[in-house]
């Protein structure tokens, strides 16, 4: 049975995600984008008419990417520690959709911002929540007023690694590699909260 072909539109995103990825939005231009897809440049503005309506329909599945991993289920078979599966979703999705990570794109976007703004607040609502369930089973020790603090600094940090790759430490493309960096800085915030070995779980 022959799988179903990918329609136009949905090609379109698909290379625009990887060469924005890759470039950032503001250095492709709609020739570009079509030469990528196949297709005439005509063809491409019969499905989005400007470049902004391509990020915009790309946000809208990088909202929904993030939620899953907001969730702590998406990828709790990478590591055996519920707040590290946890971790490695946020930074897969992150990975896969880096491009969102740059200023430059709400600048080209700027009704993107509120939206950013409010996966912000959920995606630190999805953290707090987590910390709180890893304290109560005993995973991790936290003091109560220790948590919001904690929560603020990982995303801090998971947010703008990116950036401090780039103009930090002059790197010009973010690898793999970057991204193992970036997931241990926040590892390392969370490492001195975890409870000591052997200490039995609470079963309330």
């Amino acid at each position: 049975m022959s799988e179903p072909r990918t329609s136009t539109r949905d090609r379109i995103l698909e290379v625009c995600l990887d060469v924005f990825n890759e470039r950032g939005p503001a250095e492709v231009t709609t020739a570009e984008i079509a030469a990528e897809v196949g297709i005439s440049e005509g063809n491409l503005h019969y499905h989005f008419r400007r470049k902004e309506q391509i990020v915009a329909a790309l946000f809208d599945q990088f909202e929904a990417a993030i939620e899953r991993a907001g969730s702590g289920t998406a990828f709790r078979h990478l590591h055996a520690q519920p707040h590290l599966a946890y971790l490695a979703g946020w930074f897969n999705s992150m990975w896969a959709w880096r491009c969102f990570y740059a200023a430059s794109i709400y600048r080209l976007v700027p009704a993107l911002q509120p939206r950013l703004t409010a996966i912000t607040d959920r995606g630190q609502a999805h953290i707090r929540r987590m910390l709180r369930e890893l304290v109560r089973d005993g995973v991790l020790i936290v003091p109560p007023a220790e948590i919001d603090r904690l929560v603020v600094n990982a995303w801090i940090v998971a947010s703008c690694w990116f950036d401090y790759v780039r103009y930090s430490q002059g790197v010009h493309k973010v690898t793999r590699e970057h991204l193992n960096w970036g997931f241990a800085q926040v590892e390392a915030l969370v490492a001195p909260y975890a409870a000591p070995p052997g200490r039995p779980a609470r079963r309330d």
